[in-house]
């Protein structure tokens, strides 16, 4: 038989995985074991998507906002830094402001009162 038949059979062959061969599972790549496990406690542990929705006492409140270029945003949440996208009662709640998830009630920072700014004045 010439070579050139060979060649082709010879690269197909080679191309298939060894007879009882197991297939390996990756997983997760690019962090070690005790980086991934404090990435998992911190997702346990994020503060915005833990609040109990059956729970009236509960509360979010909103501290801060960060709003990058991209897109992406960082929230404190109960004074906390949350990444990820929260519960959606917290997602339209102001800075500042303050939701129950299981009643649906809002707290303002305000709490009822009112902010007048006057223009025209001066210092002294």
């Amino acid at each position: 038989m010439p070579a050139r038949l060979w060649l082709p059979i010879l690269a197909l062959l080679s191309a298939l995985p060894p007879a009882g061969a197991e297939e390996t599972v990756l997983g997760r790549l690019f962090l070690t074991p005790s980086q991934r496990s404090a990435l998992d406690r911190q997702r346990l542990l994020n503060p915005g998507l833990q609040a109990n929705p059956l729970d009236s006492e509960s509360s979010l409140t909103i501290n801060g906002e960060i709003r990058r270029s991209d897109g992406r945003r960082t929230r404190w949440i109960n004074g906390e830094e949350n990444q990820a996208t929260g519960p959606a009662a917290a997602t339209n709640v102001p800075v500042g402001d303050t939701v129950y998830p299981g009643t649906g009630e809002r707290e303002g920072l305000l709490r009822g009162g009112r902010i007048i700014i006057k223009p025209g004045g001066t210092a002294r």
